[in-house]
């Protein structure tokens, strides 16, 4: 009996996150960067570090024209942990390519979003 009560109370082990199934990308102009993962980062079915849209937006735009850069970054998505790996490459000064890999579910709602960045910003 003693065991069921502490068991109960026992946490339990951390979900692995949902392997990395699908794609989603956007060449994006360098000023979009950070708004448009600002607005990733406040989709209320994702969750992220508070810093990440900065941190992650600075670092894709220090990358080199001709180069590709990756980050692996965690979060959860609908309350489920998952993965997040955003690709840039810069096509060209100040316009970087963004792709973004992870779930089919949370690609899905990121596509969402670059559908209504892109009629919001004219592209």
């Amino acid at each position: 009996m003693l065991k069921f009560i502490t068991d109960l109370f026992k946490p339990s082990a951390p979900k692995a996150p949902q392997p990395i199934s699908a794609e989603t990308s956007m060449n994006f102009g360098a000023e979009e960067v950070i708004p448009f993962l600002t607005r990733v980062a406040n989709n209320p079915r994702f969750e992220f570090a508070a810093d990440f849209a900065k941190e992650l937006g600075i670092n894709v735009l220090t990358t080199p024209v001709e180069e590709t850069k990756r980050w692996r970054v965690g979060g959860s998505f609908d309350g489920h942990p998952i993965r997040l790996e955003v690709e840039a490459f810069m096509d060209d000064v100040d316009a970087p390519d963004l792709y973004f890999h992870s779930t089919q579910a949370a690609v899905l709602e990121i596509e969402q979003e670059l559908d209504a960045f892109a009629r919001e910003t004219g592209k």
